[in-house]
Parts: C-alpha cells; structure tokens; sequence
C-alpha cells in the first residue's frame, strides 16, 4: 500500500495501532475545526495566525548521533535552515509560546522538524509552556512520531554562544521515557538586520527519513498548517 511520505507504514504493536487508528477520526474533526479557526483570524488580521514574526538562521544539522537513541536515525550532517519565531507574536518582555523550524535535505529529500516551547517530564513533554525567550526552556515536537519501537517525541534545549549563534541539542525519547542525544544543529550568528523569509516547514509531509507521522496526528495538524501559511511573515526583533 502507498502512503504520502510522512505518514508510511511502520510496524507497532498490534493494539498500539488499532488504537491510532481510532484517535484518526475523532482528530480530524479537531484538526478541521481548529484550522477553520486559524484562517477566520487571518482573513480578519491580515497576518499569519500563528508564529507571524520570526527570524530565520542558516547552520548545520547532525541527526543520527547515538544510534541507541529512541527513533534513531542514519547519521547524516547537511546545511539546515531554522526559523526562530513567537506564537503569538507578543513583543518581548512579554511571555510566549516559542517555535524552532528546522529544515534541510537528505539525498536530495526534504526533511523537517517543528518544535515549541514545552517541559520534559512525562506529562509536560506534551505541553505548551509560556517562556521569554528560546533560550530560557526546552522545546518538544508535543506529538509523537511513529517508529518502530512505538511512539517516540524529539525535544530541544537551546543555547546561546558568545558570538550570538545558537547551538541547539536535539534529544528523543519515548512517550514516557528518559531523554537521550539524538542530534545537534550549529546555528550561525544573524548578519545584518532581523530577517524573516517564507520557510515552509511541513513535518507532516517532510517527516525525517527513518520516523512516521501517526494517521491521527496528521489529521490534527494539516488544517492547521494550511491556515498558519496564509498571510505574509514579518521581521522581527531577535527573540532571545
């Protein structure tokens, strides 16, 4: 059977999958509603609903670090580009969700992960969590992706260097299982002005070689995706 990349078939447990099966229904319905949602707020803003200003950095990602890693992948080290953005958009001091995009290419095939601002205990790894800036708390994918262990969640802790780069430390577990290595990015330091340009990260469809999207996760985030592109994006001052 041919699936859209992102969402191919791999093996989990029987009752695991029929119980992913099940949540699909009930989660596009979701997904409908809250994409409908997302595009009424554009048509009457004029701007992306969610994450509207951002910057975005070039650096290199390494996947595939620990190969004993939940959800370890082939290790592979290309040119990545990261968008650095605010949900909401609130202008600092003022708290906000945070969101790191990170998308490069692996024999030619687009790759992407979406990560925002969340905790790392069992419960909170599943959470938004409020934050000043990027750097200040952990960052996770708050849904799992589908790998052949069972579910597995990719989280983030970002650090500033002194020369105004980020380096980013990408870790994996599974749904309610310790962190470990599970990849880096080096992210160079801004040049110039604040710059925002139209990144288009899609985890759904670009899912890292080696992970899947669960059927009932995709169907809660495409609507979504759909409505969070309409509108242009804006620079924005560096949030951290």
């Amino acid at each position: 059977m041919t699936t859209a990349r992102g969402e191919r078939p791999l093996p989990v447990g029987r009752a695991g999958g029929a119980a992913h099966q099940l949540l699909a229904g009930p989660a596009r319905a979701v997904g409908v509603a809250l994409g409908g949602l997302l595009g009424a707020a554009a048509r009457v803003t004029g701007r992306r609903p969610l994450h509207p200003r951002g910057v975005v950095l070039r650096g290199t990602v390494q996947v595939g670090l620990d190969p004993g890693a939940p959800g370890a992948v082939e290790p592979c080290t290309a040119p990545a580009v990261v968008r650095v953005s605010r949900a909401a958009g609130l202008p600092r001091p003022w708290p906000d969700v945070h969101g790191l995009a990170v998308r490069w290419e692996r024999a030619g095939r687009p790759q992407a992960l979406l990560l925002s601002s969340a905790g790392l205990g069992t419960v909170s790894r599943f959470v938004l969590a409020l934050r000043r800036d990027v750097t200040s708390g952990p960052l996770t994918t708050l849904m799992p992706f589908r790998t052949p262990a069972g579910p597995v969640v990719l989280g983030a802790v970002v650090t500033r260097r002194v020369d105004g780069g980020l380096d980013v430390e990408l870790r994996s577990a599974h749904a309610r299982g310790r962190w470990h290595r599970w990849g880096a990015v080096q992210l160079d330091p801004p040049h110039g002005p604040s710059v925002d340009s139209d990144v288009r990260v899609d985890p759904v469809v670009h899912c890292p070689d080696g992970l899947a999207t669960y059927p009932w996760a995709a169907a809660v985030r495409r609507p979504a995706y759909r409505a969070a592109r309409v509108g242009a994006p804006h620079p924005a001052p560096l949030p951290w």
